[in-house]
Parts: structure tokens; sequence; C-alpha cells
């Protein structure tokens, strides 16, 4: 009997082992994407500062 009992607590602390890795690894998939959608938007800003620059001249 007790080692039903175990093997139930075993089987229930797999079970929300995986629940929280699921869901660790949806947060991490959503950082990710913010961490891609940002740095993009630093090179676009750094794209358009150095066009500006050399447009203007105060590169040279």
């Amino acid at each position: 009997m007790s080692a039903l009992v175990v093997l139930f607590v075993v089987v229930l602390t797999g079970a929300a082992i995986g629940v929280l890795a699921l869901r660790v690894r949806g947060a991490a998939r959503a950082l990710a994407v913010q961490v891609n959608r940002a740095s993009g938007e630093y090179q676009a800003s750094s794209a358009a500062l150095r066009e500006r620059v050399r447009r203007s001249g105060a590169g040279a």
C-alpha cells in the first residue's frame, strides 16, 4: 500500500515539474522574442543615425 502512495507522489511530482518546465520554456521563448525585437529596433536606430551622420558630413 505504501509503495502505491510513493508511486502516486512520484507521478504527481513529475507532472508538476513537467508543467513548470513548459511554463519556463514559454516564458523563455517570449523573452527571446522581446530581445530580438529590441535588438532589431536598436540596429535600425543605429543605422538611421549612421545615415544621418553620413549625410551631414560630420563623419569626415
